[in-house]
């Protein structure tokens, strides 16, 4: 327990013989459970997680029938922790020790003092660990982040790709966890599924540790999936925050700029097309014709993206 605050802590593991131990031995004493889920590891990451069990008494071990990926696995202990445990605050820490253990208590008073539903870790804020992450990780963190932000609504979150830090009970209680993806596309589909349930985010500043960790990442197949999961939180967001739940100017602004926008688009296309093929050169009256509704709903747009900066965190 840390400040009258019972304590969870979500581990995803495969492949992980090297490192789990060392991952769970650095976990500070305050935390009340650990819960490691085997993603259906082909290594000896099961066999030591059981032998762990009877040090650590706090310790749970799950394990997939299959490899389900990263969100299926983390989802799987987040349903443990709210369906067998009373613990309050949810952690997430990577089962490859990359992520600092001694950095969750101060993420624990930010979680606390700020009245957060989720502090997340960002390894952006820590320069020399960040210029120290290969460069294809560097570019790719950084796009899926921009995109990410327009996607969830949480322009102030950086790093999306970390998904360490912790979760309030009551947040977690409110996600539609049919709206979070398996895959690598969790972060984003889970921040998309925050949003909808209106949780206040923050980031944390943790840095990074790179050793004897094995990424299993596939890039292509990743940023495709971020890339689906990018477009479809983002109009998934739209329609549940400024639609469904309570109609909101932004929705109005937004659908009509993108439909002036289009139109104008479709309307040039259509005069460029007879200029160079029937040599028809268009009027001043017609060009206005493209012109107004692309300046128009350009402005539009403009609008609905301020005031979507201008709401984040509000419920």
């Amino acid at each position: 327990m840390y400040r009258n605050l019972k304590v969870a802590v979500v581990i995803p593991a495969y492949n992980e013989e090297k490192l789990i131990t060392k991952t769970i031995e650095t976990l500070p004493d305050f935390i009340d459970y650990v819960i490691v889920v085997n993603d259906c590891s082909n290594d000896k990451t099961l066999d030591i997680l059981e032998k762990l069990k009877k040090p650590y008494h706090k310790l749970t071990v799950l394990s997939n029938d299959k490899n389900s990926g990263i969100g299926f696995t983390l989802m799987r202990g987040y349903k443990y922790v709210l369906s067998k445990t009373d613990a309050e605050a949810i952690g997430i820490v990577a089962g490859d020790a990359q992520f600092d253990a001694s950095y969750l208590q101060p993420m624990l008073d930010d979680f606390i003092d700020l009245e957060l539903d989720y502090v997340k870790a960002s390894r952006f804020y820590h320069l020399e660990a960040f210029q120290k992450m290969p460069k294809y990780r560097q570019f790719g963190n950084i796009f899926i982040s921009l995109l990410t932000k327009f996607s969830t609504g949480y322009y102030s979150i950086t790093d999306i790709t970390n998904g360490c830090g912790f979760l309030r009970r009551s947040i977690l209680e409110k996600v539609n966890f049919e709206f979070v993806q398996s895959r690598y596309d969790y972060e984003t589909s889970m921040l998309t599924a925050l949003s909808i349930a209106g949780a206040r985010i923050k980031d944390h500043a943790v840095p990074a540790i790179y050793g004897e960790e094995t990424s299993t990442i596939k890039l292509v197949p990743t940023v495709l999936r971020n890339l689906r999961a990018v477009w479809l939180g983002f109009w998934r967001r739209i329609y549940y925050r400024y639609i469904l739940y309570g109609f909101h100017p932004i929705a109005l602004f937004l659908l009509s700029g993108l439909f002036l926008f289009i139109v104008g688009g479709l309307f040039g296309l259509f005069l460029i097309i007879e200029k160079l093929w029937h040599n028809l050169s268009p009027t001043s009256g017609t060009i206005m014709l493209v012109v107004l509704p692309i300046i128009l709903g350009f402005q539009m747009l403009l609008t609905a993206l301020i005031m979507d900066v201008n709401n984040e965190g509000r419920n």
